[in-house]
């Protein structure tokens, strides 16, 4: 064999090897993630820098939104594929017939001590002391029909407070700190890590006068506070997807339950905090198994029948999807 035509032979083999290896590598398949700034997402985020989600063939690609009803309108719309919101919205989008699943649980509350990430929180140097006396004030909520509207309506009904008889102001979870500082709110519903920097701000010095998603809650009870949902039809087609999802957040949990610190590093990073702040972040959930459980939705359930805010005839199971 001549050596012009081993090098014609070689230089095909190495065009068939290199075409070859081409076709062999799937595309990553990129998924639409909306979702709010709110520490939940930081598995996600964590996901996705590690590269857990493209060992997983997943590219993400993150809408940040100003509510759970936004959030979960764009699923529903497709806008995006899936999206990350407090369970409150979910359970109102599927019982108003919206085609809505959640596949993925992040985090849980329950009646221990700081076993909550919410809270009603008013300025340090504020007349309102207690609950009762935010008759007649103004209460700064996220969304109507989301985790806010639920928390305070809760909360202050236990204390014996009409929901009617205080006003309400609309903003995204960032500017509360800011609506109690200029007292454009006598009180905010508040998530980390907005919280732990309204606390140690000068000008606030934020302090709670109620915590947890429901008022009186079960120390032996989870109460899945927030997870991720889909639109029915395209989970069905996609669940094979949903589980690489799955798998994915469920390495990153297993990162912040062996590294807690991790966790707080994240924060700073992605919330850009001072390490003051980051070291008041409560870690309220655990790190456990993102799959969803029925029956952690049935205590949020039952207090949103309890206010009228959704019907006796609605179950926990037709929100949760099965992945198997």
């Amino acid at each position: 064999m001549t050596t012009s035509i081993f090098r014609k032979l070689l230089g095909a083999l190495s065009l068939a090897l290199a075409t070859g290896s081409t076709l062999a590598a799937e595309p990553l398949q990129t998924i639409r993630v909306a979702g709010l700034r709110a520490d939940s997402m930081i598995r996600l985020f964590h996901a996705d820098k590690a590269g857990y989600l493209k060992q997983e063939g997943i590219k993400a690609e993150f809408i940040m939104l100003g509510s759970g009803p936004a959030v979960l309108s764009a699923v529903v719309s497709k806008s995006a594929d899936i999206g990350f919101s407090a369970v409150v919205p979910g359970v109102f989008a599927r019982a108003n017939q919206q085609p809505i699943k959640m596949f993925m649980a992040l985090a849980t509350e329950s009646g221990e001590v700081n076993h909550q990430g919410t809270w009603i929180a008013a300025k340090g140097s504020s007349p309102v002391r207690e609950l009762k006396d935010l008759e007649g004030k103004t209460v700064a909520i996220n969304a109507s029909g989301a985790l806010c509207e639920l928390l305070m309506r809760d909360h202050l009904g236990k204390a014996g407070v009409a929901w009617d008889s205080v006003k309400k102001v609309v903003l995204p979870f960032p500017q509360m700190q800011a609506a109690l500082e200029t007292g454009n709110a006598d009180a905010a519903c508040m998530i980390e890590p907005y919280f732990a920097a309204a606390r140690i701000a000068p000008n606030v010095k934020a302090r709670s006068l109620a915590a947890g998603m429901i008022a009186g809650m079960d120390p032996k009870i989870q109460l899945a506070q927030d997870g991720i949902f889909v639109r029915e039809d395209w989970g069905n087609t996609n669940k094979g997807a949903l589980r690489k999802l799955v798998r994915a957040v469920g390495r990153a949990t297993a990162d912040f339950k062996s590294n807690p610190t991790l966790y707080r590093n994240q924060m700073i990073e992605e919330f850009k905090l001072k390490p003051e702040v980051a070291n008041l972040i409560a870690i309220y959930f655990d790190f456990d198994e993102v799959v969803p459980k029925a029956s952690n939705l049935d205590p949020l359930i039952s207090a949103m029948q309890r206010h009228g805010l959704l019907s006796n005839s609605f179950k926990s199971s037709d929100l949760v999807m099965s992945l198997d």
